[in-house]
């Protein structure tokens, strides 16, 4: 189980994990993220571990059955290497990256489902 704390306090709990999906046992509107992901901490009670990330992203927010939310957080990490593309470049890239495996992940969860 994983607890997940946003920047405001707000706590969501029981959450599993499904790759690098978090599944809520209830609904979660995408506005409970907005502005809310400055500071996150994610708290996986299992191991004992617990891991503060900042500036981090929603990718996908979504509900297959309507009674559950699985959502994704990515980490922006911009290079600190001085050839890299500029900041808004690389967001742009990695945002890509993530729709494109945000893609496979539905194709294969419409496979398992049939």
């Amino acid at each position: 189980m994983y607890t997940i704390i946003l920047q405001n306090e707000t706590k969501l709990e029981k959450l599993t994990l499904n790759g690098n999906n978090f599944i809520s046992p209830k609904l979660i509107d995408d506005s409970v993220f907005d502005d809310n992901l400055g500071t996150v901490t994610i708290i996986n009670h299992e191991e004992g571990k617990t891991e503060t990330h900042n500036d981090m992203v929603l990718v996908q927010n979504v509900s297959y059955d309507g009674k559950t939310s699985w959502f994704i957080l990515a980490a922006v990490v911009i290079p600190s290497d001085e050839t890299a593309d500029p900041p808004e470049s690389y967001l742009m890239e990695r945002i890509i990256t993530l729709e494109n495996e945000v893609k496979e992940l539905r194709v294969a969860l419409e496979e398992k489902g049939k």
